[in-house]
């Protein structure tokens, strides 16, 4: 085995409070960042790297993390994935202590990663393990250069070889003038460390063992340490507040909005259009301003969504016009018209070229091909047939109290202006239902539906009975 094919694990630190982000029953690495938990960023970018294990150390609502990682969707190998619970946090070196067990007799390279750090790419991180492969380090250390390093171990060196990290509160008048900083991302070799972190102590103010304090270990025993520097600092920021986590936030979309403008989607104003991670758009579509793409949703190619639009897991097809509305887990065909001021909600299906008009809702209901429901209705666990068209002010009454029940209605069917259809009913084909009618009973092919009240008109009533003012 050559020492760039060495087997390796990743260690992923998931274990902290995070008491700077003010959150009592929320562990930090599950706040989100364009959709996407702090720890799922950090784990799809290690297992991009195709690790023998991955190992996240969890301690603070541990229980929720672990369910958290488990159910949700991503390109990860669960099956690779161990959970190792650190009970008390002691430090970052009483974290990896806690692999011990795990690791026995393991003979590759730990990577350890920060849950709280979701921008590091998978090309630094290969970079980071082949330099240390490549080189046979004992440890390998990932640095960057920032404007403001107060508060960052520095980076040590004597021409330009490392020699070791210094602790800001430790750090001399010259060292402190030092940009370059350690990221908290390392490669060890796992044998070298494990028999560091027999000999590795809490001897210091907040009785803890730190992972830095190995590092010194190492130098004094003359082992060959490398670093790998980042350009970009942005990548290696950690996340420790809401202020960090809000700029996180603008930084990671202004990079997504970027690429998919690289892809040849205009967005019109990217300020002010969040688009999420696992989005997928096609080209030649045009976002306007104030529209939110959350969640799994896909939009196809020569659409046109907003302005102030929000969709949520929605699946779009080509040709879609989406204007001021919500969508939420709907799938809208090809050619479809939504808005404005129209809300899909779970489980509705516009087909081809079909079309939802201003005010209109829609829930659990599939809109056949051609179909139209222009104005101010709500239609809910419905199908409706090809080229049917309803009426403004039309409403499905699907739920009696107890329970939920569905409305069907036929291909070329005319529901006339502000008619409720109380449900179960069915509406064949071919039917005309009367404006302003109740239909309680199902509705044979080719027939129109009345369920009104006879008009009568009182002569003479308004000169003698009018209400008038004083």
């Amino acid at each position: 085995m050559t020492q760039a094919n060495k087997p390796f694990a990743i260690a992923i630190m998931a274990a902290g409070k995070g008491t700077r982000m003010k959150s009592e029953n929320t562990a930090k690495v599950l706040h989100t960042l364009a959709g996407r938990s702090l720890i799922m960023h950090v784990l799809r970018t290690a297992f991009s790297t195709q690790p023998e294990q991955v190992y996240p150390i969890i301690g603070h609502c541990a229980e929720a993390v672990q369910a958290h990682i488990l159910d949700t969707p991503a390109p990860i190998d669960k099956e690779r994935l161990h959970f190792v619970e650190q009970q008390e946090q002691l430090g970052t070196g009483h974290a990896i202590m806690q692999l011990k067990p795990y690791l026995e007799g393991f003979q590759g390279e730990l990577v350890i990663l920060n849950g709280d750090v979701p921008l590091l790419s998978e090309s630094t991180l290969r970079q980071l393990l082949d330099t240390h492969n490549s080189l046979d380090y004992a440890a390998t250390l990932l640095t960057t250069h920032v404007d403001n390093p107060s508060g960052y171990g520095r980076i040590i060196r004597h021409h330009q070889q490392f020699v070791k990290i210094t602790e800001d509160k430790e750090a001399t008048h010259e060292e402190k003038a030092i940009r370059e900083i350690n990221t908290g991302v390392y490669v060890f070799s796992w044998p070298i460390l494990s028999a560091a972190l027999d000999q590795l102590t809490n001897d210091n103010a907040k009785g803890e063992y730190y992972l830095t304090d190995v590092i010194a270990m190492l130098v004094s025993d003359r082992r060959r340490l490398g670093t790998v520097t980042v350009a970009n600092p942005q990548e290696v920021l950690g996340i420790n507040s809401r202020k960090e986590l809000a700029d996180m936030e603008t930084i990671l979309r202004t990079h997504i909005n970027h690429k998919w403008m690289l892809e040849g989607v205009t967005l019109r104003d990217p300020a002010s259009i969040y688009i999420d991670c696992d989005v997928e758009i096609g080209s030649d579509t045009e976002i306007l301003p104030g529209t939110l793409l959350q969640g799994q949703t896909r939009i196809g190619r020569h659409c046109l969504i907003g302005p102030h639009t929000t969709l949520v897991d929605a699946q779009v097809g080509d040709q879609v016009k989406i204007t001021q509305s919500v969508v939420q887990q709907a799938e809208l065909q090809d050619g479809v018209q939504v808005g404005p001021f129209a809300h899909l909600r779970p489980e509705t299906v516009l087909e081809a070229h079909s079309k939802v008009g201003n005010f209109v809702e829609l829930k659990k209901t599939r809109l056949g091909v051609g179909a139209k429901a222009s104005h101010l209705s709500y239609l809910g666990d419905a199908e409706i047939g090809a080229a049917s068209n309803i009426g403004a002010g039309v409403i499905t009454c699907n739920y009696d109290g107890a329970r939920k029940h569905r409305t069907i209605i036929g291909e070329n069917v005319f529901v006339g202006s502000n008619s409720t259809l109380v449900a179960p009913l069915l509406i064949e084909p071919e039917a005309f239902i009367g404006a302003g009618s109740v239909i309680t009973d199902n509705v044979p092919a080719g027939s129109l539906g009345l369920g009104r009240s006879r008009q009568v008109n009182k002569d003479g009533w308004s000169a003698t009975r009018r209400p008038r003012k004083a």
